[in-house]
């Protein structure tokens, strides 16, 4: 092969190879391409999924929060309820000290009511005695 044939050839093979080189460029970014776009379909459908699912998990959570904002609302309820209760056992305790305090008095005052009688009847046998140990002078006079 001579030398001088190199260049002829090589100005028929370049623009051949350079076109070959574009038009496998073109297929290989064809085929990128559509798995670029696929991908992105996917990815897209999964983003569309995931809005969806986290709407219904945010949905249901507002459910929940409801629930429990209801549940509270009862337990508040409850909770003065069972605070009138106390305040009410607490005014009978207290009228309950009253009564007490009132026996107390009462026990004080019967107390008193027995040592009188005690001290009468001491008196009583004093007067007793006595007019027996007159009757018994009278007697014997």
């Amino acid at each position: 092969m001579e030398w001088s044939s190199v260049g002829p050839m090589l100005s028929v093979f370049v623009p051949i190879a350079i076109a070959f080189a574009g038009g496998v460029w073109a297929v290989i970014k064809w085929g990128f391409g559509g798995v670029t776009d696929r991908i992105d379909g996917v990815v897209d459908l999964v983003n569309i999924r995931f809005d969806d699912q986290n709407d219904r998990v945010d949905a249901r959570f507002d459910a929940v929060d409801y629930r429990f904002d209801a549940v509270d609302h009862r337990f508040e309820s409850v909770d003065a309820r069972f605070d009138a209760i106390d305040h009410r056992f607490e005014s009978v305790d207290a009228r309950f000290d009253g009564v007490d305090h009132r026996f107390e008095g009462l026990d004080k005052r019967i107390d008193g009511i027995d040592r009188r009688i005690d001290e009468m009847r001491v008196d009583l046998r004093a007067i007793v005695n006595r007019v027996d140990s007159l009757h018994a002078s009278v007697a014997t006079a």
